[in-house]
């Protein structure tokens, strides 16, 4: 990176000096910033490690009453059988039907007490046992699956990790079934069975990711159901049905479909009922079913988010063996945690209770089916459980008023245990009682304690992961002061050899310090003593070292630094309040609110700009009203505010009023597809006519009518007549893909002879943009496209994609940006004559409030992932995150491709354009990144660390990758045409 000068070796006279360009500043900031960023997540998010081995009946507690520990069938801990439970098991046989985002309201909700008629009916007669389950977040399959079987927490990094399950390492209620010699049978998700290898007797796996099929992902499962329950061998059936999950993320909650397909469940559910109630007759113990979900669903039919909809699920017990008692469903069943359900099952079918359990058996299953003794034994046991995860997880535990309520609990428990023969019952119903909340409350606590000591940050890691991001803004804030510099950072060689070494030495010392200091919690990522862990040490420590050095070496040179501010008191009032404002909007993500509602934010700032810029032309015009261009200026920007509106208002997001009625539900109603359709085809013609205004590009007619047919092949919009269609529109989306490749082909192409006429100076291919104004007064056919035509067949590429994988209601989304592209960008920003770097924050303005305007949020739940699977038989793990990410940022890809046209349109030197660009961009992202990373740190301990500042620092992650890629794009780009011109006019 660093070059020796040449003109220095040829002069020995002279200081042999150090040179580092611009555009090699400006690579090793994208760089370190991405390496900066992954070593700050590495440290935030730490993948939890499982405390390997499995719970036992060995070393448990005896009764805190010696000669009754072998009374009732109960193992003596003296014991060492293992195969003797210390309560005994109340059910011998186990059914999961677990339905995917099974929203508690789909089971108890009033409205929809005719989804499911047959479960409806066993809740009114009592023939069950019903609660509320929350569930932590993340919300999404794999990391409930863990609670559910584990009892314990995930991090919330397994929402990464959920789109590729690896075996799960800890304790859990399977592989206990499993160890017992159990057998088990599985059909459904196939996550299960990259859970648990090996465990099930049986097993039938679908992908659930695939979200565009949701009938066969369900019959695959049901089609093994009664050859299942026929077979006498079997101990646990799991059934994982993907189907609701599926059409949520098509259609949301309100879908037409959701009905039928929850009482395809119900009917299920009735199969399994009947079948087992025979079956028990039969059978010592009898079976016992929980119908559950995994999450939940939002109310726009995606999850991942914290929201009671998404967090909370109905588990409903079901068994021939529960007393009925007849009357109403309740409205508002006992609230337990998802995690209770491991240590519940374990109990009532004599398994241990997995030995990293958080989870505190649900005491109502427990008092239905256990007598007092067991009851009181079974809590002892969660209860000592969870004392020993305490012990490894808190330091004093001794004091903690958990343990201490523990305590206190086994003493009532001995109490009662010694007085029963002699004391009353109604004294003995006092005593058990009060050990009975003694217990459970001190288990409440003794989770709580551990789940908030389980956010252990890596803070050494984290440290470095700031360092490197502040470094790296100060110096692209350095970078972009020196544009103008062809000298560029430039220092003597044995000063800067002397300032790396220094650095590096200092960084390393410090580094060694942290990782040996006494008392400290050290890196597992940058301490532990393993080659990887020396690999990123030593990495680290010479890239942190190096920047020091260079930032050093730059802070020399004050008088640039000096000038550069000073040009800022030129600035314009519009450039001065785009400045203003993407500060302010940095700072204000140190408020929580203003993180759940940032769609506020940028639509005030983008509307603001566009009001104000209104008013100057209005005045432009009343004050001279020959001035034709302020004329024109104020029409489009009085259109740019109404579009906005109407954007502002087409899909509610955030938090607050994210349940508020906007046009885009309106649309999705199932009774208003007529409309739905008549508003796509309209979008779809405005767009085609407003891009014709550029270039007439048959292709993209062809791609939106594709796109159209698309979704009228899986029946989200009408056709006047009827026209033949694929099965769920496979070969429609492959057309519109096809359309893509072609026009992509066409257009590196057309770019290739472009860039080669520009080289070879021949005539009739192509000409470059600013050239273009030389040749006004040739007639408009003769002209040859510019550069800046040819790339707007990448804008065209891009609206084909937004066409087939944005939702049909947000097809007017897609018709107003490129209007308002049209208005701002063509005729509002030349009038404006902002500098560049002005220019560059306004198109990232416009594509922050396109992200925003197309329902997205900073919560995980508003990603659609329906959009990967577009067009696709088969998940391809690739392809489907290629898809959602275009899908997800298809507003802000749609602005950075303007700017890139904009600057090949406008700018005579693209190349050196481009740097100034690429620097904007590049700060633009990093300043957010280094101020909200450290606000993250201070706040990690925060109420809504989990569920609102973490999203956003992934979104934060996210946004860097695409900005990246686009400055990359340009950059190349430029370099090229620069390339290209020089040889033209070497």
């Amino acid at each position: 990176m660093f070059q020796l000068s040449f003109i220095s070796i040829l002069r020995p006279s002279q200081p042999v000096t150090m040179r580092l360009s611009n555009l090699h500043l400006l690579l090793i900031c994208v760089v370190s910033e991405f390496l900066g960023v992954n070593i700050f997540l590495k440290g935030f998010f730490p993948v939890k490690k499982a405390v390997e081995g499995y719970a036992t009946f060995h070393y448990l507690p005896n009764e805190p009453y010696g000669s009754a520990t072998t009374d009732e069938g109960f193992a003596s801990d003296n014991e060492p059988d293992i195969g003797i439970a210390p309560v005994r098991p109340v059910f011998g046989r186990l059914v999961v039907v677990l339905i995917d985002a099974l929203r508690a309201d789909f089971v108890f909700g009033e409205r929809n007490h005719d989804h499911m008629p047959y479960t409806r009916a066993l809740l009114s007669r009592g023939a069950t046992r019903s609660f509320l389950a929350r569930a932590h977040p993340p919300t999404v399959t794999m990391p409930r699956i863990k609670a559910l079987t584990s009892g314990t927490i995930p991090g919330f990094i397994d929402i990464v990790l959920n789109f590729d399950s690896v075996a799960l390492a800890e304790d859990n209620l399977i592989s206990q079934m499993h160890r017992q010699g159990r057998q088990l049978f599985f059909y459904g998700d196939d996550t299960w069975m990259k859970l648990f290898p090996g465990h099930f007797a049986d097993a039938d796996g679908t992908t659930s990711f695939f979200v565009t099929d949701y009938t066969e992902v369900d019959n695959n499962v049901t089609r093994h159901v009664r050859p299942a329950l026929s077979n006498p061998h079997w101990d646990a059936l799991i059934l994982h049905y993907l189907g609701l999950d599926h059409i949520g993320h098509l259609g949301g909650p309100t879908s037409p479909l959701v009905h039928p397909k929850l009482q395809e469940m119900d009917a299920i559910i009735q199969t399994i009922h009947e079948a087992v109630t025979e079956q028990d007759k039969s059978l010592v113990l009898p079976t016992l079913i929980m119908l559950c979900g995994d999450h939940g669903m939002s109310d726009a039919g995606s999850h991942g988010g914290a929201s009671n909809s998404e967090t909370i699920t109905p588990i409903v017990f079901i068994s021939s063996a529960f007393k009925q008692v007849e009357g109403a469903v309740r409205p508002h069943p006992d609230e337990v945690y998802q995690i209770d359900v491991a240590p519940t099952l374990s109990l009532l079918m004599g398994l241990p209770v997995p030995q990293n359990s958080l989870g505190v058996a649900i005491p109502m299953m427990l008092e239905d089916n256990l007598s007092a003794r067991q009851h009181l034994r079974a809590l002892q046991l969660n209860s000592h459980q969870l004392s020993q995860v305490l012990k490894q997880n808190v330091d004093s535990f001794e004091t903690d008023e958990g343990y201490v309520a523990y305590q206190r609990a086994v003493r009532f428990h001995s109490t009662w245990l010694s007085h029963t023969a002699t004391s009353s019952s109604i004294d003995s119903q006092v005593i058990s009682r009060k050990a009975m909340m003694q217990y459970i409350k001190s288990m409440r606590l003794m989770t709580d304690k551990v789940a908030s000591s389980l956010a252990r940050y890596d803070l050494h890691a984290m440290g470095i992961g700031l360092v490197l991001m502040w470094l790296v803004l100060c110096l692209l804030g350095y970078g972009i002061s020196s544009l103008t510099s062809p000298t560029d950072v430039t220092s003597d060689l044995k000063l800067s050899i002397l300032l790396l070494s220094g650095c590096c030495l200092a960084t390393g010392i410090t580094h060694v310090t942290l990782c040996t200091a006494s008392g400290g919690a050290t890196s597992e990522m940058l301490c532990a003593p393993s080659d990887e862990a020396r690999v990123w040490s030593v990495m680290l420590v010479l890239l942190s070292g190096s920047l020091a050095a260079i930032l050093l070496s730059a802070l020399t040179q004050v008088g640039r630094l000096q000038q550069f501010f000073l040009s800022f008191s030129h600035i314009s009032r519009f450039e001065t309040f785009v400045l203003v404002g993407t500060i302010s909007h940095t700072l204000s993500l140190a408020s929580s609110s203003f993180v759940e509602e940032e769609h506020q934010t940028w639509y005030f700032l983008t509307l603001t700009v566009t009001l104000a810029t209104f008013i100057h032309a209005t005045a432009s015009v009343i004050g001279h009203s020959s001035d034709k261009m302020a004329t024109k200026v104020a029409i489009a920007t009085a259109t740019a505010l109404v579009i906005s509106r109407l954007l502002r208002a087409w899909n509610q997001t955030g938090i607050k009023w994210a349940d508020q009625p906007d046009i885009g539900d309106w649309f999705v109603r199932p009774e208003n597809k007529v409309s739905l359709s008549f508003v796509t085809a309209l979008s779809f013609v405005i767009i085609y006519i407003t891009r014709c205004f550029m270039r007439p590009n048959y292709k993209l007619l062809a791609a939106l009518f594709g796109a159209y047919l698309y979704r009228y092949a899986t029946g989200s919009l009408n056709l006047p007549i009827p026209f033949p269609s694929s099965q769920k529109g496979i070969h429609e989306a492959w057309v519109v893909y096809s359309l893509v490749f072609i026009s992509l082909t066409h257009f590196v192409m057309r770019y290739t002879r472009c860039l080669y006429s520009l080289r070879s100076m021949s005539k009739g291919e192509c000409i470059n943009g600013p050239e273009s104004d030389l040749l006004t007064t040739k007639p408009k056919n003769q002209v040859p496209p510019t550069l800046g035509h040819i790339l707007e067949e990448l804008c065209d590429i891009h609206i084909m994609l937004m066409a087939l994988l944005l939702r049909p209601h947000n097809s007017c989304i897609i018709a107003m940006s490129v209007l308002l592209q049209h208005c701002i960008v063509g005729m509002v920003l030349p009038w404006l004559q902002m500098r560049l770097w002005a220019v560059t924050l306004v198109h990232i303005w416009m594509g922050q409030a396109a992200f925003f305007a197309q329902g997205n949020s900073n919560s995980i739940a508003t990603v659609d992932i329906s959009a990967g699977y577009i067009g696709m038989s088969s998940y391809i793990h690739a392809i489907a995150g290629l898809l959602t990410a275009i899908s997800t940022y298809a507003g802000p890809i749609l602005w950075l491709v303007r700017l890139l046209i904009y600057i090949t349109e406008h700018h005579h030197n693209s190349f050196l354009s481009a740097i100034e660009v690429s620097y904007t961009l590049a700060i633009s992202r990093a300043l957010p990144l280094a101020i909200y990373t450290v606000l993250v740190t201070l706040q990690r301990y925060h109420l809504f660390v989990w569920s609102v500042f973490s999203p956003k620092l992934l979104y934060q992650t996210m946004n860097t990758c695409i900005v990246s890629g686009g400055m990359m794009f340009l950059l190349v780009h430029c370099g090229i045409v620069r390339w290209s011109m020089h040889d033209k006019h070497r």
